[in-house]
């Protein structure tokens, strides 16, 4: 392994170089705030920063309310379908891949009828194909990362309005690195994760709504049949209570390490952010097109975060790769054991890392 990818990366045992699309690893000052002491999750210093951080992510993601989850993205989006659905309402849910397939997974534990939108592996979801006749929902990730597509979230807004349908989106593997304006696209609810592009450590799901999405869920006929993520039960806490604003016990350290993160994006500028991120996933599919790779996603639709690419040896590469201390991801379905996964996220988002990983690459072959 070269010694200036041990040098930039700074590793753990024998993984030096985390490029996989999450969980990420946290730049130094992020790192700090982990090690901090324990902050007890009430009292009038906590409840001011849970307030500051909600506010953050509120403007990043072009929302008017978030709410902040202990758990993975799976929970966040297990709490949007509780919300936003009942039982037996009818969603149409885009199988785009690997975790399109899984949205369609909980939507059918949810007891929703679920209308599967094909998609053509490789390519975003045609809009045409989209039939929303008697749906209340639409459910599509931004970014589905087995095959590193961005889908037309715009234009799927406005399908699912014309309908009077709810749109739901994943951006589990979009916040933080593609451009998100909620209110401007016209998302109603939106779900990610604290450990990607928001550049945190694992543990937080992040749920946010724009009035349209707060107005739906305000609709119910009765609450959801759960308590935890019962979302009002959330915002109850939060707006009677100003010593503690959660119904739950959080994972403060955590929460502090997203806020961190958080600011670092708002201090950089959230659209010079997002350029970064997309000049470096360019950088990336350009080198390996230059090594003989084929990659998969046309460039117009490619996603700034991850970058998968094709060799009939993908799943040897990796495994080579690791051998010298470098940690990239297998290919997921539809591309299973075709592709490899490069996340562009945490301390991975930098050019030094990524010449250094393509380099790495060139060697092997």
């Amino acid at each position: 392994m070269s010694n200036a990818l041990a040098a930039v990366d700074g590793g753990h045992g024998g993984i030096r170089h985390l490029m996989i699309p999450g969980p990420c690893r946290l730049p130094p000052r992020e790192l700090a705030v982990l090690g901090r002491q324990i902050q007890p999750h009430y009292g009038p210093e906590w409840t001011a920063d849970f307030a500051t951080v909600h506010e953050d992510l509120a403007l990043l993601l072009g929302a008017d309310r978030t709410y902040l989850l202990p758990g993975s993205g799976s929970a966040g989006l297990d709490a949007a379908f509780f919300n936003l659905f009942e039982p037996g309402q009818r969603v149409a849910v885009v199988d785009s891949g690997y975790f399109g397939s899984r949205l369609v997974a909980i939507a059918r534990a949810h007891g929703l009828d679920v209308r599967v939108v094909p998609c053509e592996p490789g390519q975003p979801v045609d809009p045409a194909r989209v039939d929303l006749g008697g749906c209340d929902g639409l459910v599509v990730t931004h970014v589905e990362t087995a095959t590193a597509v961005r889908h037309p979230i715009e234009e799927l807004a406005r399908l699912a309005h014309a309908s009077g349908a709810v749109l739901l989106v994943d951006a589990i593997a979009a916040a933080g690195g593609e451009h998100i304006d909620m209110r401007a696209m016209g998302v109603d609810a939106l779900v990610s994760a604290s450990q990607k592009g928001l550049g945190g450590a694992p543990g937080l799901a992040v749920v946010a709504l724009t009035e349209p999405g707060k107005q739906r869920i305000d609709a119910r006929s009765v609450r959801p049949p759960t308590w935890y993520l019962d979302l009002a039960r959330w915002e109850h806490a939060a707006a009677e209570d100003d010593w503690e604003p959660t119904p739950v016990t959080m994972p403060t350290s955590l929460v502090h390490v997203l806020a961190s993160s958080v600011r670092r994006i708002h201090a950089a500028g959230r659209e010079n952010w997002v350029a970064e991120r997309a000049a470096l996933r360019a950088e990336c599919r350009d080198g390996l097109r230059r090594l003989g790779f084929g990659v998969v996603a046309d460039d117009e639709h490619a996603a700034n975060l991850v970058v998968v690419a094709r060799h009939p040896r993908a799943d040897e590469l990796c495994d080579r790769l690791l051998d010298a201390g470098v940690m990239i991801a297998g290919g997921l379905e539809p591309f299973a054991g075709e592709t490899f996964r490069i996340g562009l996220v945490g301390t991975a988002a930098n050019r030094r890392l990524t010449e250094t990983l393509l380099k790495e690459i060139e060697r092997i072959l």
